[in-house]
């Protein structure tokens, strides 16, 4: 394959200009069949593992409210004011508990408003798809451990067609040679001992100034905290430095939304987690033991102003039926940014919606 580097704009206003010159060149094509092949190796998991696989449910009267900086996208609906879904955890946590295989997934459209400064970071779009799943009677670390499974599947399906992706990464300027030897279990770090190894890295002015020009921040090191999530570019940096895929878990009360399940033995802390992909990939999945007591819920959206009136079904649902569970959702096209080593998620489907950008 004969391929020229410019022939592909890395600038997502380009696909306005000119989107069929982009999607049918031989790259993209050979990007769009992997997310093709990625697609059948996790449904093709799922399916044996005894999951049954569900249609999105696109828009309802209220949304996951649990998204970072993400606002809602409304829609008048027949007298009424609905939301287009920015994931399906209630959907899916509904579901999961309603059938009886106790096991469920969605290849699940995701809408969100991200804020403009989120089209920079190469990782964030504004629809995308999640391959979302819920396990009835499972906590967080059950489904970690399908989580690296699934993670591990793909990778080893992919090295399949290593020659093909080869070219795919020689084009975008990779110095890739395979994809890794996956190794199970994977490794495991608390939130707090991800933050410390942080901190000790902060001390080293070259990687505070590299962390600056990159992402266009200031001190960045003030922006670590035991307390909140892993700012982008530390994300970043972490996965940088890693060279097998890995899980961050227990992050603190007030990170995630008021559907992850505390831990009952140690307030404060939450039984969830983040699965990042190495070679600054960053996060590729996010997932958690959910919290299904509707009395712990209805004071959690007191605490974050959430209006439980919008929830009516949802807490009704879980007062008459609501059941341990525990679930994730890996974003596709983070996984294809990942497999193919692309320099940027809108790469990663056609037609992309990054924030602030106007495209077909």
């Amino acid at each position: 394959m004969s391929v020229q580097k410019w022939e592909i704009p890395r600038d997502p206003e380009a696909f306005a200009e000119d989107i069929f010159r982009i999607v049918s060149h031989p790259i993209m094509q050979e990007v769009y069949r992997f997310r093709h092949r990625i697609a059948k190796a996790m449904r093709d998991f799922l399916d044996e593992e005894g999951f049954v696989e569900f249609d999105p449910i696109m828009i309802g009267p209220v949304t996951d409210p649990g998204t970072r900086g993400a606002f809602e996208f409304r829609i008048p609906y027949y007298g009424r004011e609905y939301r287009l879904m920015r994931s399906g955890i209630l959907y899916k946590q509904l579901l999961a508990a309603a059938m009886d295989e106790g096991k469920i997934y969605f290849f699940y459209p995701n809408l969100r408003h991200e804020p403009i400064d989120a089209g920079r970071t190469g990782r964030h779009l504004v629809e995308f798809v999640q391959v979302d799943l819920e396990v009835r009677d499972a906590d967080h670390f059950q489904v970690m451990e399908i989580a690296e499974r699934l993670l591990k599947r793909v990778i080893d399906e992919m090295k399949k067609y290593e020659d093909r992706l080869r070219e795919v990464w020689e084009f975008f300027g990779s110095s890739r040679k395979s994809l890794p030897d996956v190794k199970l279990p994977l490794k495991r770090m608390t939130h707090h001992e991800a933050v410390e190894l942080l901190m000790e890295h902060a001390k080293d002015p070259a990687v505070i100034r590299e962390l600056e020009e990159r992402f266009g921040v200031k001190k960045p090191q003030e922006r670590l905290s035991f307390k909140a999530e892993i700012p982008w570019e530390w994300e970043w940096y972490l996965s940088k430095i890693h060279e097998q895929p890995f899980f961050i878990y227990d992050y603190p009360r007030g990170a995630r939304g008021f559907y992850d399940r505390e831990y009952p033995d140690r307030p404060g802390i939450l039984m969830d987690f983040d699965l990042l992909a190495p070679e600054g990939h960053g996060e590729l999945s996010s997932g958690a033991a959910r919290e299904y007591e509707v009395s712990k819920v209805f004071a959690k959206m007191r605490e974050t102003n959430e209006n439980p009136e919008l929830y009516r079904w949802y807490l009704q649902f879980l007062r008459d039926h609501g059941k341990p569970t525990a679930g994730f959702g890996i974003g596709m096209e983070r996984l294809v940014k990942y497999i193919c080593d692309l320099p940027s998620v809108h790469l990663a489907r056609p037609a992309p919606k990054v924030p602030g950008v106007h495209s077909p």
